[in-house]
């Protein structure tokens, strides 16, 4: 599905991205942790086409990602962001049938019935339907980011990139979020990459753990493979006991 070979990227300002094998198989759900710094957003830049001046293969569905173009790429992978902000007015389900734009015939949008079809369907499975035509400026942290969840979906794509996008909100929201985007993951297979800077909520989103530090991946593996109070010093400095989650069954951190 995303298969990264001998990745490189450098900034102005000397930092270099070197990612020398990085394979995500179809329907898997991986979540990418590190300390800041450490190049986890350079590298959902990069396969989303943000940043395009690197060297080495990345090849999306089997194909080059620089032989896709944007609108080819749209129909394959959706983003949600850390934030999104417009300085236009719109409203929430205007937001969300920004979606379908790929999808769309050249030089015009008009929504079909199947894309109403949809954009109702997502706007019900994030419960924002009572919000559909509230301006989307005047919604919370939280809210926003159901939206950018539900436009997401209603993109129809294999794949999905999530960067930080739990950074900013509140234990409650951020807990209900990662449930909603992962069930929904679950049910459609999508092959889901996430940014996290929560460790522990990492652990319980994803089936596979990728470190990075520096540029580069560490370590990879599952959650039981990668919580290890070593590793947690290597990486980021800290001291931790790891535990086991009474009802998951997968590791936590505790700090000491």
């Amino acid at each position: 599905m995303i298969d990264i070979d001998k990745l490189q990227f450098t900034y102005n300002n000397g930092f270099n991205l070197y990612i020398k094998k990085l394979d995500i198989k179809k329907g898997d759900i991986v979540s990418i942790i590190g300390p800041n710094g450490a190049g986890k957003s350079t590298l959902i830049k990069i396969i989303s086409k943000i940043i395009k001046n690197y060297t080495g293969k990345i090849m999306i569905e089997n194909k080059e990602l620089s032989n896709y173009s944007y609108k080819e790429l749209s129909r394959k992978i959706a983003i949600v962001p850390q934030e999104f902000n417009t300085t236009f007015e719109y409203d929430v389900e205007s937001v969300i049938s920004t979606a379908r734009l790929p999808y769309s015939r050249r030089f015009s949008f008009f929504e079909t019935q199947e894309d109403k079809k949809i954009i109702n369907e997502v706007l019900e499975l994030v419960g924002l339907v009572k919000y559909k035509n509230k301006p989307f400026s005047q919604l919370s942290g939280g809210e926003k980011q159901k939206v950018m969840i539900a436009r997401a979906f209603a993109q129809k794509t294999p794949i999905l990139l999530l960067d930080e996008f739990s950074s900013h909100l509140d234990p409650g929201y951020t807990q209900n979020l990662l449930k909603l985007v992962k069930s929904m993951a679950e049910k459609e297979g999508k092959t889901v990459l996430a940014v996290f800077h929560d460790i522990n909520s990492a652990a319980i989103f994803s089936d596979k753990i990728v470190v990075m530090k520096d540029g580069e991946i560490k370590y990879q593996g599952t959650p039981k493979e990668i919580f290890k109070e070593t590793l947690m010093k290597e990486i980021f400095d800290i001291e931790v006991y790891i535990i086991e989650h009474p009802i998951k069954k997968i590791p936590q951190i505790l700090y000491k």
